[in-house]
């Protein structure tokens, strides 16, 4: 459709056009190349080395089962699942540790106390692993409970496999899970009415008498990792500690040997105050032990389920891997304490001030008896009052310090592993100068070897010197990609660790640069002793094909590398389009295509008119009608078919406004963007609204190209108003349009838009013009007045800067995703690589003055301007329309960037001084080494937002054996608990959207209104609805007593999230009353449930 004849006053798209450059901007540009390739050399090389040698990376160790089973309930279509197992003790343990692993998330309790979860690992995308946590402080003489909740968010059966070990003295007794352990999958077991708390279950005295034994698994889950040294639990600390006497602070230093080799090497430390630890003169870390009393979190619901810790006496042992950092022979570990000054009565600790223990684990292997403790004896350390002169690497006056007091242990600690920490009391420090040293030895090893191989190999080949060294610095290019690529590999979790930092990927990227070295060396010696080209080689004719098979051919001849990403897309897209359940807004749209099945007009089970995307509305209704509303994958099949028909259209419009390559590029980006995958699966009407911004921005490009017909302006005022009626949001690209046209079709001296001279051009925006405005006539004629005022009222429409920063950080910087107790939560894709990458491509558009890029791009950075500054609401969905825009500009940015390396790098890869045609191809060793830098760059670009998989795609986790869950709230699994312990006349009310159990369950009497005023609306009758399902609205704990006063047998439906939160934020409504009982928990829903008659 868009034609590649240029209108006059158009540029030709930015194809590679060779120009013969002056000798002095040459050598110019050469210079440039050639630092710019060892500053990224030297970038690499001190990146890698930092990595490799200053910070720990995680390793993979055997955990210790002690002959522990996976154990599970009998109920295979239980979702969440509780195990418990009782432990007597006469005398307190002086150890004690439980190594665990569960499927899939699951969060511990000791005595009834919150220990540790894996929920944020879990949502970070993780892959299943083997945990362990410290119970020293949890555990007491007598009777005690480990309590284990399991949820399983991927259709799964919550599985347990754990072992608690306890150690007295050189004594270790373990308690591993078998089917002695307890378990139930009966949520009124556990959280019977009048229970405290909804982890009364993990209790020593709660009643578990009714709960039967687990059962042994029958396929158990694969091997999971431990990735830590299982010896920071399993080792017990010193049972004395080192003491310099009642000072306000204390300076202690000691020398002590290694002598065998080792690659593991633990701190431990636990002190009475802040801490500073240095390590062969170096400051190491600062950590403060003092246990936080936590404070309250502003939604209330996380602090009724037992999650936040409760505060308890006591000091936190700090453990760090000191690896890097101490060598064979010889090491100094100085520390410095300070008193907590009032503080420390709160831990039992008032006849001591700056107080310590300390020991050090060094070993090698998996094999934990290799382990030795260097710190073991305290006969080594020196402690004073003050601080001398070189005190941190033990001088000479150290050695005159007396040597502390070994006391007793004061109290008991937490073990606390710093590198999964995220605690802002402690600071961990790598010395500078160490830095310092490692990158500058990367480099000066860089710039040896290319002034080496430069001036040693290359000079024989080329004019001048420097041309020999701009040369040689294109070496590094292959290596510097699979570096990059191995980073943005690094993502995903499932790989062996440690990865890539070590020295097998090490030794590939050394080995990369010494292959690419000697194919460029021998290439340039072919070439050298080949003839010079003189001839010039013929034109050859090119046949337009004529015949259909003929055109086929040639299509695929010069766009086959496009068909396994659509291949790709397909299956991506159509694997279990069922596997969600639906959530509020997908039903929405169900029900509004209901009412128009049987009404004519889109509206709800309420009479609400649902004026919003009606086009999708009606597609959707035809749909149901010809397959039926009962199949779940029916509704979906319009998000489905839509994007498998936007990525064929986007790379043809791609491919005329710029090249093939961009166009692949640009739509494989979009093809397996996450958001692609979520959006192309829902029934919602965002993946149409993109297909047709994609048809908007080709159909008007066409027709200003064609800018004196009439018929192609009426065509994309069409297809603009086809968009605006798929999803009336997709406003935001108004302005855009018009801006985009009068910035492409400027002529003329001063560059005026030509299009306002046109008759035609205006009679169509006033056509479509005259639509938009009927159409939200009606909308604002059929809305009911409103009701009440709350933030649901403020207007969608509205000058706004607030916006600014939550689309930017959507973009450029996504916030890590929080820790909760919702494991189904969706992380934001990581697409900041695209977005600067696209900002760079919108840059270069109008420093070049593309017409076609300045098109793309005016449109992208207006319709993004007009979403955060005009449009008021919040969502990634907003700006999901707009996502091809982004890809494309990001694509020609991309390219823009090999282009203009390539172009400098021809002459220097084909041998300057000899006299050879542009258009000869240079020697096959060279193709394959620049075809492989770009394409490693380019899988880089693709993988990063789709890394790691567990969030973003079914079918690719699928095939790669990684975890995978739900991404939506199981109120289909809670609905369908109650019916089937429904009876007649059963009152329900949701504290959840209505409209879901509405769907799942077929009625809600009543739900709880928090902040919603503009989804509710007042009947003849004087009472107060909601907008989608009619059911009457709870506005404060008055309407909920009257309705607990009028009904026997009443259901509550919860999210257990967020909703939930909203519900008791502020004791607004005393959610769930006392005489509720828990009948049924998902893993995002819970059911609640009162009869008087029981």
């Amino acid at each position: 459709m868009i034609s590649s004849t240029l209108r006059p006053g158009e540029q030709s798209p930015p194809h590679p056009v060779v120009q013969r450059r002056k000798p002095k901007q040459q050598r110019l540009l050469f210079q440039l190349l050639s630092w710019f390739c060892l500053l990224l050399a030297c970038c690499g090389a001190s990146w890698f080395a930092f990595q490799t040698f200053l910070v720990p990376q995680p390793k993979t160790f055997t955990p210790d089962w002690q002959n522990a089973r996976w154990i599970q309930t009998n109920d295979p279509k239980a979702v969440v699942s509780y195990f418990r197992t009782t432990m007597v003790f006469d005398a307190p343990p002086e150890n004690a540790f439980i190594t665990i692993a569960a499927s899939q998330v699951f969060r511990l309790y000791v005595n009834g106390v919150f220990v540790g979860s894996n929920t944020l690992d879990f949502v970070q995308g993780q892959t299943q692993q083997t945990y362990m946590f410290d119970l020293s402080a949890s555990v007491t003489v007598g009777k005690n409970v480990i309590g284990i909740r399991v949820a399983n968010v991927d259709n799964g059966h919550p599985q347990l496999r754990a072992t608690i070990g306890t150690m007295w003295g050189n004594k270790t007794k373990y308690y591993p899970s078998d089917n002695t352990w307890q378990m139930t999958s009966d949520s009124a077991l556990a959280q019977p009415r009048g229970a405290a708390s909804i982890y009364s279950w993990s209790v020593p005295a709660f009643d578990a008498s009714r709960w039967p034994n687990a059962q042994y698994a029958t396929t158990a889950p694969a091997p999971a990792p431990l990735l830590m040294n299982p010896l920071v639990y399993t080792q017990p600390m010193p049972t004395h500690w080192i003491s310099d006497g009642a000072r306000l602070e204390s300076f202690y230093v000691r020398q002590f040997s290694v002598t065998n080799s080792f690659d593991n090497a633990l701190l431990r430390i636990v002190a009475t105050g802040e801490a500073q630890v240095f390590i062969n003169d170096h400051l190491y870390a600062q950590w403060n032990g003092l246990v936080n009393i936590p404070q309250v979190n502003a939604v209330t619901y996380l602090s009724t389920n037992g999650q936040p810790a409760p505060y308890r006496n006591g000091l936190l042992m700090g453990v760090y891997d000191v690896t890097p950092y101490i060598h064979t022979g010889t090491n100094t570990i100085a520390i410095h304490v300070l008193a907590p000054g009032s503080a420390i009565a709160k831990v039992g600790l008032d006849s001591l001030r700056s107080a310590l223990s300390a020991d050090m684990l060094v070993g090698s292997g998996t094999n934990y008896t290799n382990y030795t403790n260097p710190l073991a004896n305290d006969n080594g350390w020196h402690a004073s009052s003050h601080s001398v002169a070189g005190w941190t690497n033990a001088s000479n006056a150290v050695f005159s310090w007396h040597i502390p007091a070994t006391i007793g242990r004061p109290g008991s600690s937490h073990a606390f592993y710093l590198p999964d920490s995220n605690t802002p009391r402690n600071v961990q420090v790598i010395p500078a100068s160490q830095i310092a040293e490692v990158c500058g030895w990367s480099s000066l090893g860089v710039l040896v070897f290319w002034l080496a191989f430069s001036l040693l190999m290359l000079r024989r080949y080329y004019p001048t010197r420097k041309a020999a060294l701009a040369a040689g610095s294109l070496i590094w290019l292959p290596a510097l990609a699979l570096e990059i690529t191995l980073v943005v590999l690094g993502r995903q979790s499932s790989l062996p660790q440690p990865f890539p930092y070590d020295w097998q990927w090490t030794t590939l990227l050394l080995a990369t640069v010494v292959i690419s070295a000697s194919g460029f060396w021998y290439s340039l010696r072919q070439q050298s002793r080949q003839q010079p080209v003189t001839y010039q080689a013929p034109p050859r004719r090119v046949r337009a094909p004529q015949t259909r098979n003929q055109q086929v051919r040639y299509w695929l001849q010069h766009n086959w590398a496009i068909l396994p990403v659509f291949l790709l897309g397909l299956v991506m897209v159509c694997y279990q389009p069922d596997y969600e359940p639906y959530w509020q807004d997908e039903l929405s749209s169900f029900y509004a295509a209901r009412f128009i099945m049987a009404h004519g007009y889109p509206a709800f089970i309420s009479g609400f008119v649902y004026a919003k995307g009606e086009l999708f509305s009606y597609l959707l209704a035809l749909f149901l009608s010809i397959g039926g509303t009962t199949n779940p994958i029916v509704p979906r099949l319009i998000s489905i078919l839509a994007y498998i028909a936007g990525l064929p259209i986007l790379y043809v419009t791609v491919s005329r406004l710029f090249n093939r390559r961009i166009a692949w590029l640009a739509t494989a980006m979009l093809a397996f963007s996450p958001y692609a995958m979520t959006w192309a699966r829902q029934v919602r009407m965002y993946e149409l609204a993109q297909l047709m911004v994609i048809i908007v921005v080709a159909t008007l490009y066409w027709a200003l190209q064609y800018r004196e017909k009439i018929k192609p302006v009426f065509i994309a005022v069409g297809t603009m108003l086809i968009a605006y009626f798929s999803h009336e949001e997709v406003f935001i690209i108004l302005p855009a349009i018009i801006l985009s046209a009068l910035g492409a079709s400027r002529e003329g001296r001063y560059g005026m838009p030509s299009i306002m001279r046109k008759k035609h051009w205006w009679l169509a925006l006033l056509l479509g013009a005259t639509v938009i405005i009927i159409q939200l006539s009606i909308v604002f004629l059929s809305h009911p007045p409103k009701f009440g005022s709350d933030q649901s009222q403020r207007p969608q429409i509205a000058p706004t800067l607030n916006n600014i920063s939550y689309y930017y950080h959507l973009l450029f910087a996504p916030f890590p995703p929080k820790d909760g107790p919702t494991p189904w939560v969706v992380s934001t894709p990581f697409i900041a690589i695209n977005a600067y990458l696209a900002l760079l491509g919108c840059v270069v558009a109008f420093i070049r003055k593309d017409r076609r890029p300045q098109y793309v791009a005016t449109f992208l950075i207006v319709s993004s301007l007009t979403l955060a500054c005009i449009f008021t609401m919040e969502a990634d969905r907003y700006y999901y329309p707009l996502l091809p825009l982004l890809y494309t500009m990001a694509a020609y940015g991309f390219w823009q960037v090999l282009q203009f390396l390539w172009h400098i790098m021809r002459p220097l890869l084909a041998l300057m001084n000899r006299q050879r045609q542009p258009g000869s191809s240079l020697p096959l060793m060279v193709r394959i080494g620049t075809g492989m830098t770009a394409g490693l760059l380019c899988a880089s670009v693709l993988l990063i937002p789709m890394l790691p998989l567990s969030n973003s795609n079914l079918f690719l986790n699928r095939i790669m054996g990684t975890p995978y869950h739900h991404h939506f709230a199981d109120y289909d699994n809670a609905t369908q608990y109650i019916k089937d312990h429904e009876q007649p006349g059963d009152f329900v009310i949701a504290a959840s959207p209505a409209v879901i159990a509405t769907y799942y369950l077929g009625h809600v009497d009543a739900y709880f209104s928090v902040d919603r005023a503009l989804f509710l609306f007042e009947k003849g009758d004087g009472k107060i609805i909601e907008t989608t399902t009619g059911s009457h609205a709870l506005l404060n704990q008055a309407d909920f007593q009257t309705e607990l006063a009028m009904h026997k047998r009443i259901w509550l439906i919860s999210d257990n999230g967020g909703y939930q939160g909203g519900v008791t934020k502020n004791a607004r409504f005393n959610f769930p009353p006392p005489d509720f009982r828990t009948v049924y928990e998902g893993y995002g829903s819970a059911v609640y449930f009162r009869s008087t008659g029981n």
